[in-house]
């Protein structure tokens, strides 16, 4: 057995896929608009207003375009690039479908977010042999259900299978062999390792540290006392072992999402639309996971980037969607002040638990309806897509039906979901 490979309590050698889809909204607008392949392409919000890239094509990248930056920077730096406006639902029902694949590929699937999973298949040589030939399998599936796509890291663990994907990227597969992590960490800048960035890089960097091999050869106590915890989390993930932020839980600790308005908004009815189908959206992932969640919060950030987080502990924990709304408007009600401009909304579901407390017979009765009705829902957005069914609070006023449900026309959302 090669020193350094990850075992599980068993004494499997874990093998950990990460799969992350390629521009995946770009590849989607591409599949819908064949004409706008090998173009740089922006997906975001309006060029002239405050948005903000959600995803660009690797020609529009040559120009140093990329996601998080402002439109206006990004149509400076590519003034040549096609801006197409979010499609968040559309990207959301195609994520569905690629989590429900990967779910039928590997008994243990983690999606991190829209565009990113990991599979756990410790364990399923007999199925598909190799790691890496079950690697290559996903993708050559993925390529042909869906026709997008996908990079795939493979380690023994989570951190390192992340970044061989991002190494292997456009549409490849990079496979660590066992025991063979920290040479191939070794090279790369420090940058690279998930959680070191523009503010604590260069505190790196002042130890003469460049690398990742560079910070394998400090003494962990080292790293501890200079840095105190997060020195700690440097030391171990320089070996490419995983830590609290990484390491594998098949039960969520948390079900979130949001959305990033490509313009601010001060609109109250488009503040309530939204957070009724992100509430759809987090009940659903409950239900799908078989949980309940005890504590609701919400995220509102302004137009001045300044973040307020607001949550209530419920009585009883709870996967419907009504009562996730009732709470999360409340919440919205202590936060919100009025004329205020948004840029973001936010909706969380924790303290999750597997069994909701017993209840009282009409209790029973009621929710027990609710519950049904909700099962049935879900049942019809699987077969026809999470889009043709909406509670009424979600959905626009106006009568255009190609109108997402969470957003009017002239606002849509800039980001995708986490």
């Amino acid at each position: 057995m090669p020193p350094g490979t990850l075992l599980t309590a068993n004494g499997m050698t874990r093998q950990i896929l990460h799969v992350d889809m390629d521009a995946f909204f770009v590849s989607i607008e591409e599949l819908q608009n064949p004409a706008l392949k090998g173009k740089p392409v922006v997906v975001g919000g309006n060029p002239e207003g405050r948005g903000v890239v959600a995803a660009a094509s690797y020609e529009a990248r040559k120009y140093g375009v990329h996601s998080a930056m402002p439109v206006r920077t990004a149509r400076r730096l590519c003034p040549q690039a096609i801006f197409l406006p979010s499609r968040h639902s559309l990207y959301g029902e195609v994520s569905e479908a690629i989590h429900k694949m990967f779910t039928d590929f590997s008994p243990v699937v983690e999606m991190t977010s829209i565009d990113e999973a990991y599979l756990d298949l410790t364990g399923c040589d007999r199925l598909y042999g190799s790691a890496f030939r079950a690697a290559d399998q996903l993708i050559r599936a993925v390529r042909k259900q869906f026709d997008l796509p996908c990079s795939v890291g493979v380690s023994t663990s989570k951190l390192v299978s992340k970044i061989a994907s991002d190494q292997a990227k456009p549409h490849g597969l990079l496979c660590i062999l066992p025991g063979h992590e920290r040479a191939f960490l070794r090279p790369l800048p420090i940058r690279r390792l998930p959680g070191v960035g523009k503010v604590t890089e260069p505190e790196i960097k002042a130890m003469g540290i460049r690398t990742i091999g560079d910070l394998q050869k400090i003494p962990g106590k080292a790293l501890t006392d200079k840095f105190g915890k997060f020195g700690e989390w440097l030391s171990l993930k320089a070996q490419g072992q995983d830590t609290g932020a990484y390491e594998y839980s098949e039960t969520p600790q948390s079900i979130s999402h949001e959305t990033t308005f490509s313009e601010d908004s001060a609109d109250p009815e488009m503040f309530e639309r939204t957070l009724s189908y992100l509430c759809q959206r987090v009940a659903r992932r409950l239900r799908d996971h078989g949980l309940f969640t005890r504590t609701v919060g919400l995220k509102l950030r302004n137009s001045n980037f300044r973040t307020f987080s607001r949550s209530h502990t419920l009585a009883r924990p709870t996967n419907l969607d009504s009562i996730l709304f009732e709470t999360v408007l409340a919440l919205l009600g202590r936060t919100y002040r009025p004329k205020t401009r948004v840029r973001l909304l936010g909706v969380q579901a924790s303290q999750l638990t597997s069994s909701p407390e017993q209840l009282g017979l009409l209790e029973q009765d009621r929710e027990g309806k609710w519950d049904r009705i909700y099962q049935a829902a879900d049942k019809i957005r699987d077969r026809y897509g999470f889009q043709t069914l909406q509670l009424a609070r979600s959905l626009d006023p106006a009568p255009e039906s190609t109108r997402s449900p969470h957003r009017k026309k002239r606002s849509p959302a800039g980001r995708g979901e986490k």
